[in-house]
């Protein structure tokens, strides 16, 4: 943890500033609900980062492991009586079980072929959702979900408890990040080949990230199930998988803090487009699927690092170029006082 604060102890305080301010810069219930939501987004995007980033597999099922997460607790707590803490503990213990039966399954396939797998999975899902009435209720849904009271349950001490979640993902991400297991997923990323002839385990590593991933996706999921109290088949579907590789990808799949920035981004334009659609009758149905296709594609093609490392990258070189400047100025004065 110390390398850690040594390398982001500025970021970290900035966003922690940020985070314990923003409810009182908007005081509106609205904007905290908002929060809330970002914040269980952002629980997910760190996930995939894990894996699209790090570890360079594609995975368009995060939406199911998060389906997964929210109708575990869901009907623990609501069918079964059970507590709202053991809903949520097996909220991320289940989705990482199907995340290692799923990894285990589909270790051998890349590129295209585990896109399309992660893809199936995600129908499977949510078809499974859809069609066991008697666990799930079905396309019908799930009603009088238990509310989380471990810190009451007003909108500003659920916001407080999903973002305090947030930070232990990030900080437990950052730390993994500069962990010898980060430093093995940076170099799976780059060439499995040159990391298996370096003697790491390539199919463990990814196993592994892949776990992590669907376990921070339950973790959301079950959040979310007790946040919202009803919970139906329709948000787990490829719609939310594709938003939240959006997310990943234009804030950066190589950087923990890009998928932070792409979440809030990406959750940003969504609002707008709901309050936008209030206004513009035509802005309503699927426009955002439209909107953050274009996003993605948009990003794709002219910055494929994603906006933080973009940004990272540019501020290096201008304060290089600074310290350039500075050398050259020092040895000017310095030759003049000699002459």
């Amino acid at each position: 943890m110390k390398h850690v604060i040594d390398k982001w102890g500025k970021s970290i305080f900035v966003y922690l500033i940020l985070m314990i301010v923003f409810p009182f810069v908007m005081p509106d219930e609205y904007y905290r609900s908002v929060g809330i939501i970002i914040g269980l987004q952002a629980i997910v995007a760190i996930g995939l980062c894990l894996v699209m980033g790090l570890a360079g597999q594609i995975s368009l099922g995060q939406a199911a492991f998060w389906g997964i997460g929210a109708y575990t607790s869901a009907v623990l707590t609501t069918k079964y009586g059970l507590p709202v803490g053991v809903g949520l503990i097996a909220s991320a213990i289940v989705p990482a079980l199907f995340a290692f039966i799923l990894g285990r399954a589909i270790a051998g396939l890349q590129g295209y072929y585990l896109a399309m797998a992660t893809l199936a999975f995600g129908y499977i899902v949510q078809i499974g959702i859809s069609e066991w009435d008697s666990v799930t209720g079905g396309a019908s849904g799930m009603i009088s979900i238990p509310k989380i009271t471990f810190f009451g349950d007003s909108e500003l001490s659920m916001y407080y408890l999903i973002w305090g979640v947030v930070t232990c993902v990030l900080l437990f991400s950052l730390n993994l990040l500069n962990s010898r297991v980060g430093r093995a997923f940076r170099a799976i990323h780059k060439s499995e080949i040159a990391a298996t002839s370096m003697g790491i385990n390539v199919r463990k590593f990814k196993l592994n990230a892949f776990v992590v991933s669907g376990m921070f996706a339950g973790i959301s999921g079950g959040l979310y199930a007790h946040y919202i109290g009803i919970l139906d088949p329709q948000p787990f579907g490829l719609h939310e998988s594709i938003k939240f590789l959006t997310m990943v990808v234009i804030g950066g799949m190589t950087s923990i803090w890009g998928a932070l920035v792409g979440t809030l981004l990406i959750g940003s334009i969504s609002e707008g487009l709901v309050l936008m659609s209030e206004v513009i009758p035509g802005l309503q149905g699927d426009i955002d699927t439209i909107v953050f296709g274009g996003i993605l594609v948009l990003i794709v093609m002219f910055m494929p690092e994603g906006l933080v490392p973009r940004i990272r990258t540019a501020y290096e070189k201008a304060q290089a170029k600074k310290r350039k400047a500075s050398t050259v100025e020092t040895q000017t004065v310095e030759r003049k006082a000699t002459t």
